[in-house]
């Protein structure tokens, strides 16, 4: 099993090697087709008559917006050159719109998309950074790429985030092509304590269903509540040294939204290593 069509939203020129080393990554030998999706903005059309000078600012953004899409177009062909894949470079111009959706249309056709973790100190990270977007609209998985640190080999050692949701569920078989590759995967079932009630355990049959897919998977009980599982999780990935989390994005119920959906949202802002969401 393996993907066969990976599209990594390349947005950023600065970024761009790392995601594309991702994607080679998590492609491994296999003859992969990998689209590099890039959106130029664009900017609405300003009246000359209303903003003084306003013709030459629109043409300079629009002079920067060429540069950046030609720097990361050259940065997609050099690192893919001579690499086991078939590489597409995809541009799309934008005159207006919602970008994010735009990526979302295009991911709908691949096995797995490929972004980077939102940047807060880049001044077009609000506008062109929406991973999370993309794991809750696109119906793909995403694997999400830290801004920080290195990846030179992604899924040697996988950690498994499991709380017996859908989208954990979901996430869990969209993550499949990499467990069967994976040398260690670990699951961490997280528990909750509810009033009264001790606590609750979500079902580990997940690691027998793994064996049966070739997945020598050890299981592990953590409880938590609420913003402590996203601690949780990050403490778990440095103990067994993981270079992948694999977890659900959000939940199906008002409690699991407010406490995994906060998850989420924590792992997204302190993500240690690629994770792997699906909703």
């Amino acid at each position: 099993m393996s993907y066969k069509t990976i599209l990594i939203h390349l947005n950023d020129p600065r970024r761009a090697e790392r995601l594309v080393a991702a994607a080679l990554s998590v492609a491994g030998d296999d003859k992969v087709h990998l689209v590099g999706l890039h959106l130029s903005p664009g900017l609405a059309a300003v009246s000359p008559l209303a903003v003084p000078y306003a013709g030459d600012v629109v043409e300079v953004s629009f002079a920067e917006e060429r540069d950046t899409a030609a720097k990361v177009e050259e940065l997609f062909h050099r690192a893919t050159a001579g690499q086991p894949v078939v590489a597409e470079w995809r541009p799309v111009e934008m005159v207006a719109g919602d970008l994010a959706e735009v990526v979302v249309r295009h991911g709908r056709c691949a096995d797995l998309l490929i972004a980077s973790q939102t940047d807060p100190d880049w001044d077009f990270s609000p506008a062109l950074d929406f991973p999370e977007r993309l794991a809750v609209a696109a119906g793909r998985p995403v694997l999400v790429i830290p801004n920080a640190g290195t990846t030179p080999e992604i899924g040697r050692s996988v950690l498994v985030a499991w709380n017996g949701s859908r989208e954990a569920a979901r996430a869990v078989f969209d993550a499949m092509p990499l467990l069967q590759r994976a040398r260690k995967v670990r699951v961490v079932g997280l528990s909750e304590p509810t009033r009264g009630k001790g606590v609750r355990e979500p079902d580990l049959g997940l690691a027998a269903t793994l064996a049966r897919h070739g997945v020598a998977a050890e299981a592990v009980q953590s409880v938590a509540r609420g913003e402590d599982v996203g601690e949780v999780l990050l403490s778990r990935l440095a103990e067994c040294d993981a270079d992948l989390l694999v977890m659900g994005a959000w939940g199906h119920s008002r409690l699991h939204e407010l406490v995994f959906g906060g998850v989420t949202r924590h792992i997204a802002r302190h993500m240690t290593v690629p994770t792997l969401l699906s909703h």
